[in-house]
């Protein structure tokens, strides 16, 4: 008998299983998620969407013995066959479905996988099984902007004031800042000048202020 072209392979990572005998057919339906709405005075309306995962569902069987139907010698038994592919279902892991000289390479999940006792002779096993193409989700990622440090405003120069005759640091403060206990606020940034201007004053100096004197007001 004239071997196939074609090789159905199930496997999981490195693990392998080429089914020793081909199935005689294949089907593969996509699940079209179109939704239909009713509504009043239109009728049914139907949104198309687009295709959604393909499902592929074959039945075979697992030989005892070789015979012209296998594919090739040396397959594993229709138990330890059975074994990997309910070990697979059970690993919660796709496995990948490969059939050569096709386009058929799809990732899936084992949906359905059943057996039984082989009609064809004593030892065999039929099987059915039912895959569903995985499509992983992937996040999209969302660019987020570079928090930028805000610049701390900038100190304005300090007002300049020139002195009046009456003045004091005590009402200049009430003037400026609303709060006269705030005098030193002013002298503090002038006192090196008010020293050097009242410096004939040696209990007190710079603690004077004097008609035309100007002094900074800071912010």
């Amino acid at each position: 008998m004239t071997r196939s072209v074609y090789e159905f392979w199930i496997s999981q990572g490195k693990d392998k299983l080429r089914l020793p005998v081909l199935p005689e057919q294949i089907d593969i339906s996509n699940t079209i998620q179109n939704e239909s709405v009713k509504v009043a005075s239109f009728g049914e309306i139907t949104f198309i969407d687009k295709p959604g995962t393909k499902e592929i569902s074959f039945s075979s069987f697992f030989p005892k013995k070789h015979s012209p139907l296998a594919e090739y010698k040396g397959f594993p038994s229709p138990e330890n066959a059975i074994a990997k592919i309910e070990k697979w279902a059970k690993a919660k892991k796709p496995v990948q479905f490969l059939i050569t000289g096709t386009k058929i390479n799809f990732t899936c999940s084992i949906e359905d996988f059943s057996y039984s006792e082989g009609q064809k002779d004593i030892g065999d096993r039929d099987f059915e099984i039912k895959l569903k193409e995985y499509k992983t989700a992937s996040p999209r990622k969302i660019k987020q902007k570079k928090k930028t440090k805000k610049k701390r405003p900038s100190k304005s120069a300090p007002k300049t004031y020139t002195v009046k005759k009456g003045d004091t640091l005590w009402d200049l403060a009430g003037k400026f800042y609303g709060d006269s206990t705030k005098w030193r606020k002013i002298w503090n940034v002038n006192k090196k000048a008010m020293i050097k201007r009242s410096k004939r004053n040696i209990r007190q100096p710079g603690h004077w202020i004097f008609p035309g004197q100007k002094l900074k007001i800071p912010q």
